[in-house]
This record gives structure tokens, sequence and C-alpha cells, in this order.
């Protein structure tokens, strides 16, 4: 099989007024649970859970978050959200889900390895990926998951901190919600081309309109195409269709389905030293620990150019609402996705030393020992995988408002079951003559021969979850009351099978995990005046533990010695607590405010990355835990109708708390920062908007992000320096129907690292690039 093109014809592998209703909501979860098969965000029409949205030229949206599904505007709620709405999403020119959480306080996003889409929310990459208030379970098992783009979203929405009571397990940092658009009664038209830099080109169009008297239709379509900053180029292609139904005034249905196909080609970043290095003639220090010995330019990439990483996805969405009267309401949302990924890559660049270094004329100190190196050359390290991913996941509501003296509540109660089945190929042996190669830093010769790859391992992972919530939101007075539970059952069916490619030979691991976990949420918010509040609130997380039973991994306790089977059993769920203060000033359309401090910890921490033991396996153990403080901050300002000003702020500082496991990892302690995760970020948006008349608008935009300082590993060894980066927009509206737009991203073409692939692979941040938008709103 040739590793680098997927095999012909290959099939893919499994690869929710009175006393009287609550009983009845009851009895129906109960008699639900055996047959739910899917999850469930609020419909965007119940106007019982969603206000509408009011924006302002793009900077504010005052709308409640459907994740938390409290019925009331942002500043009401005892939490942090950040929604990025569309008309932001279009000004700025986002096409990818990782450029969109640029101007989002706290927020790390990247593409890992080139094409997983990677989140650090509050210094944690333990966080949610959300599709229209559905799971993506690839990013609660893996950290990271290719994402489609973005020409059928209406809005992101952010919640930061520990959030299982909201969505289950894995949510420490936060929850990221994609949404995507609705379809509407009114007709309308909207298409665009865009052309860029590395040979960019982008193609999206969509409509809505009712499609009869009591059903209306949407569809968006997207293609793009672009070369890539270092040759990491992208193919996105994907289309969306939804209907809504009105079966009457009391019974609502909603169909919604996404196709994507998607390729991408990683991006494994400059190789820089790992060591000092010396010249062997003089002895005198050559290059530094954590420098690039070349003056090739950073976009200059050392990948094979027959690598490949191809994703595949279907998502289907079902949804009904019962209005029961005029206070409560009843909705199920049902859904299913089927997600086949392959990939190949070079995901190591490893400089040649000692026996390999023939003719070396540098060399660096192991000890005392002088170890031969050649730094005008690297050899490459290839690793490929294949995963399905089959995901069935519901979701069953009652929403109600009670009154109880002088006390109003907004009542949530829901069921969520969720069932994940992923099977990922890997282990492979690979052959042919690209196996191993090496290149030069300076003109490598990039392809050098077929590399053909045959699986020899499958891991399998059936999760099963049941959760079931209870939310109250209280109203009295100026007083907001916000409490919520919930209790999640968690089962996991791990098996690792032998395979010759992909048939399944012996089971070699066969372990049964089962989590339950109770989660929690209080939080209250006072309103001093009607313009200003505070807020503090208390949540907590839990997060089922990775244990392989593998030959491959040897865990050891923090005294030295090998655990058993029996001893791992007694391993604890992650779990993590989060405190939040805050305040909330909002003046109507001049200026909104949000501030909030935060303290997270995150406890019972086990890593299978410590280091290799002299049988070659790697070791694995408990660690201890980690703790997250910081401050953000959100501000919008419009004066005027001719000038407004966008604002984020994040201050970080995410740290080891306690490391138990020193023995097996050098340099690592407590007190040091946590790897990716920026010290602060700063975005800021400065927008100059000149009517020409009432349907022709110029509009002059002018940005900067800055992020601090982190580190590429726990070590704290190889730190990345901070940047600054200028942006600017100019989007012209010479009638209403009609928006030609001009994004110029890293303006001065400042040379910076975006992120690091391990301790040594820094990732260039792409240089100068446009974009030009011709954009049709009908």
């Amino acid at each position: 099989m040739r590793a680098l093109l997927p095999p012909a014809g290959a099939k893919p592998i499994y690869t929710n007024q009175n006393l009287y209703i609550m009983k009845r909501f009851i009895c129906l979860m109960a008699l639900a649970l055996p047959m739910t098969l899917a999850g469930q965000t609020t419909d965007s029409a119940d106007s019982a859970q969603v206000i509408g949205e009011v924006v302002v030229r793009g900077a504010r949206v005052m709308a409640p978050s459907t994740v938390v599904k409290i019925p009331a505007p942002r500043r009401e709620i005892p939490l942090t959200t950040n929604i990025l709405p569309l008309e932001k999403i279009r000004l700025l020119g986002y096409t990818d889900p990782a450029q969109a959480m640029q101007t989002v306080p706290g927020v790390g996003a990247f593409k890992d390895y080139g094409g997983f889409h990677m989140f650090f929310l509050r210094g944690f990459y333990e966080s949610v990926v959300l599709n229209d208030g559905m799971r993506d379970e690839r990013h609660a098992l893996w950290q990271s998951a290719p994402l489609t783009g973005m020409a059928a979203v209406d809005h992101i929405e952010v919640l930061k901190g520990a959030a299982s009571m909201s969505v289950g397990h894995s949510a420490l940092g936060g929850v990221i919600n994609i949404i995507n658009k609705q379809p509407k009664a009114r007709p309308a038209f909207d298409a665009s081309y865009t052309i860029g830099s590395y040979g960019t080109h982008r193609i999206t169009a969509g409509g809505t309109s009712a499609i009869s008297s009591k059903a209306n239709a949407r569809a968006d379509v997207e293609y793009s195409t672009s070369d890539g900053w270092r040759g990491n180029y992208t193919k996105i292609a994907n289309a969306h269709a939804a209907v809504d139904i009105k079966l009457s005034p009391k019974h609502k249905l909603g169909f919604a389905a996404i196709i994507s196909h998607d390729q991408f080609r990683g991006d494994y970043g400059q190789p820089h030293l790992k060591w000092d290095v010396y010249d062997s003639t003089t002895d005198e220090l050559a290059y530094k620990r954590g420098t690039f010995p070349s003056s090739e330019p950073a976009s200059r990439a050392y990948t094979d150019p027959n690598e490949f990483l191809t994703n595949k996805t279907v998502k289907f969405h079902a949804k009904y609402n019962y209005a029961i009267d005029e206070r409560w309401r009843l909705s199920e949302h049902a859904f299913f996705a089927y997600d086949s990924l392959n990939y190949y890559s070079t995901d190591g660049l490893n400089y040649l030393t000692g026996a390999k270094a023939t003719g070396a004329k540098h060399y660096y100190l192991d000890g005392t020992t002088k170890v031969p190196v050649l730094i005008d050359r690297v050899e490459r390290d290839g690793f490929g995988f294949a995963y399905g991913t089959l995901t069935a996941q519901n979701q069953i509501e009652l929403t109600g408002r009670l009154r109880w003296g002088n006390t109003s509540h907004a009542i949530l109660a829901a069921h969520n079951f969720s069932y994940m089945d992923l099977r990922r190929s890997d282990r492979a042996l690979y052959t042919g003559a690209g196996v191993g190669s090496i290149v030069t830093l300076k003109d490598p010769i990039l392809d050098q021969g077929p590399i053909y790859m045959k699986y020899r391992r499958m891991q399998v992972f059936k999760d099963l979850v049941n959760g079931v919530s209870l939310q109250d939101f209280i109203t009295w007075q100026n007083l907001r009351l916000l409490a919520g539970v919930r209790m999640d059952f968690f089962r996991r069916d791990f098996g690792i099978y032998n395979t010759d490619d992909r048939k399944l030979l012996d089971r070699t691991t066969d372990q049964i995990l089962t989590n339950a976990a109770l989660t929690y949420r209080l939080g209250a918010v006072y309103n001093i005046t009607p313009s200003f509040n505070i807020y503090g609130s208390v949540s907590s997380f839990f997060k089922p533990q990775r244990i392989t039973l593998s030959p491959e991994v040897v865990y050891m306790a923090a005294d030295g010695h090998e655990m058993s089977a029996e001893e791992l059993k007694s391993f604890k769920p992650l779990t993590g607590r989060q405190w939040e203060a805050g305040l909330h000033l909002d003046l109507g359309n001049e200026l909104s405010l949000h501030a909030a401090a935060y303290h997270i910890t995150l406890s019972n921490m086990v890593r299978t990355n410590l280091g290799v033991a002299a049988d070659g396996r790697k070791i694995g153990g408990p660690i201890g835990k980690s703790i997250s403080k910081g401050v953000e901050l959100e501000m919008n300002y419009a004066p005027s109708s001719v000038f407004d000003f966008n604002l984020g702020y994040s201050l970080t500082d995410a740290r080891i708390a306690e490391y138990t496991s020193s023995n097996f990892t050098q340099n690592v302690s407590a007190g040091n920062r946590l790897k990716r995760v920026p010290r602060d970020k700063v975005s800021a948006w400065a927008f100059y908007n000149a009517p020409f008349s009432s349907e022709t608008v110029l509009r002059l935009g002018f940005g900067a992000i800055h992020t601090g300082s982190f580190y590429s590993d726990e070590t704290n060894i190889y730190k990345i320096d901070p940047s600054t980066i200028f942006n600017t927009v100019v989007s012209f509206s010479p009638m209403k129907a009609l928006s030609l737009q001009l994004n110029v991203n890293n303006l001065f073409d400042t040379v910076y690292y975006s992120t690091t692939i391990n301790s040594t692979q820094f990732i260039p941040a792409e240089g100068r690039n446009v974009q030009f938008t011709a954009s049709l709103h009908i």
C-alpha cells in the first residue's frame, strides 16, 4: 500500500407550570434512557430560551449563551462568555476556526501539525468543541481534530472555565460552540469570492427562503484552495443544508446536515538545536541551544511533498420542539456523525549525531563526552495513522418558568446520551526509498522516493455516557442566582488489536473503564444599577483518565516502583474547579465592558511521556496538579456612528502546582509554566465608518495582536519570544447588495513563531498576506 496516497477504493474504518408536568417529564426521561442515541441545543426560535441578538457594527452581541441556556442577556449570567458574530467574522476575513479565535481573550488557537485544530482556553487544552451544541468527541479524546471552513457559520460562542455541568466531561478550560446559519422565511442570498496570497482562492454561496407556508430552508456551500505559507496546502469543500417545519403552533421540527471533504499538508516547523553546539576546531560555542543554524527564510519547509491529511465528515441533526403551554417547552435533539481521517507526515526532523554524523565539524557535550553532530541536514521521522469515528448523541430537555413568592425561576432539566465508536489504525511498518530520508537545510531535495506503510495495530474506543442535569436561574429584585448540578455515568470499552494492515487479528488489550462524576455550577449576579453589576461563581470539571494497559507503557508510582494493574484501577478521573469573579458594564450602544478574574485547579494528572525505561518502554505515572489563574477584559466602545473600538486582554498564569514524577523527567518541577500558553494576549481593533449615502459605506479598520512569551514544553528550557503584529481592513459597499473588501494581515511582515510541534520544532507564523473579497448580499 502506498502510504502517501489513500488506497483507491479503500473503505473507511470505523474509523430538554406545575408539579404534574414535572412528574411526567421524569417518567419520560426514565423511559427514554435505553433508547436515546444523540445531543441537543435549544432551538433558536424558542423564545423561552433565546433572546434575539443585537449587533452594533459587528462589535457587540448582547445575547444569551446557548451553551449555558440561560434565558437572559450576557450581562445577567455569572460567568464569562464571548460571542463572535457573523459581521465581525466577515469583516476581519476569518475563514478558519483557529483564525476566528485571535480576538477572543484567554484563547489560544492554532492548527497542530498543520491540520488539527487545537484550542487552549485559560491555559488548558482540556476543552470541548461543539457543532450547533453537539459534542465533537474527537476533541475530547485527542484534544485536537480537523475542522472544515466557515461559510455556513453564523456565530461562535466561547464559554470560559470548568463547564462539565453544561456539556459533560472534558470541559476544563471551556467550551467552543460553532453555530451554523438557520433557515428564515424571508428570502436572502449571499455569495463571495476571495483571492489572496499563496495562491488562495475561496468561493462561498448560501441562500434561505420559505419553501411552503410551514417550512423554511437554507443551504450553504464552500470551496477553497491555498498553496500555503510554507507549502502546507489546504483544500476545503463543504455543504450545509437545513430545514425548519412548523407542524402546528405547538410543534416544530428541524433537520440539518453538513458534509465536508478537506485536505491539508502539515507543517512541522524549523528544526532548532536541542544542545549547545561547539566548533570542533576551536572548541568555541558556535550555536546556542534553541537556535536554528541556518540562514534559510522562514518560508522554507522540509516536509515531503507527498504528505497528506484527508478528512471526510458527515453530520446530521434532527430537532423537535413542543410548546406544552406558554411557560413550558419540551425539546429533543438527535445527532449522528461519521468522520474518516487518513494521515501521513514528517513528524520529526532530527539532526544526525554520533556514528551518523560522518565528517561533522561540530559537536555537543553529553556530560564530558563530545558527540559529533551535523548541523546542515536533518533526518525525517515519518508517522501515519487512520481512524474512523462514529458518534450518536441525544439530548432531551424540559424548560420552563415558575414564580415562587417574590422570585421567578427559569428551570432546565435534561438528559444527555452519547455513544462514540472510534477505531484508529497505527504502528505502521514503513518501507520504501523515502523512509528516513535525509534533507539538507539549504536547497533540500524534498521528494526522495516512495514510502509504503502497513498498519500493525488498531486501538478501539467505545465510549458510552449518560448524563442527567438540573439548572435553575433565579431572579429576585436586583439579584440573579444560578444553580446547576449534573451526574454523568461514563463507560469506556478499550481494546488493542494486532492487525494485518486493517484486518483485525488477536486482541492484546481488553480494558473497561467506568467513572461516575457529580459536577456543579453556582453563581450570583448583583445589579448595582441597571447598567452595572458584579458577579461571582464556582464550577467544576471531570475527565476520565486515559490509562493504557499496554506493553509499550510502564506506569511508575512516585516512590519509583512499577504499578500493578490493580493499582492502575485506583487512578481517579481528572477533576477541576474554577472560582471566578467579575463585572459587567453596559451603557447601551456606546460602551460595554466585561472583566473577570479566575482561579482554576486541575488535579489527578497522569501522563505517559515522562521518559523511557531501560527496556525501551515509555514511562507513565501520576504527576500531581496544575493551576491557572488570570484576568480577562473585553471592551467595545462606540462614541458615535463614525468610530468604534474593540479591545480584548488576558493575563494567563498557568503553571504546574505539584509534580511528583521528577525522578523520571529532568528539569520539570512545580512552578514551571504550562507549555504553549502565552502569558498575555492583547487584541485591539479601531474602525472608522464613513457613510457617503444610505447605501454607500466605507469602513477602515486597523488592528494589533500581541502574544506574550511561552515555552515549547514544561521543562521551560525553550522559550518563544513575544510578538506583535498589525492588521488592516478596507471595506467599501458601493451599493447595499455589494461589498468589496481588502484585508492585509501581518502588515509589517514580522517574523515570529506561532506555536511549536515539540521541544525544538518551532512553527514560523505567516508573513505578510493579502486577501481581496467581493461579496454579494441580496
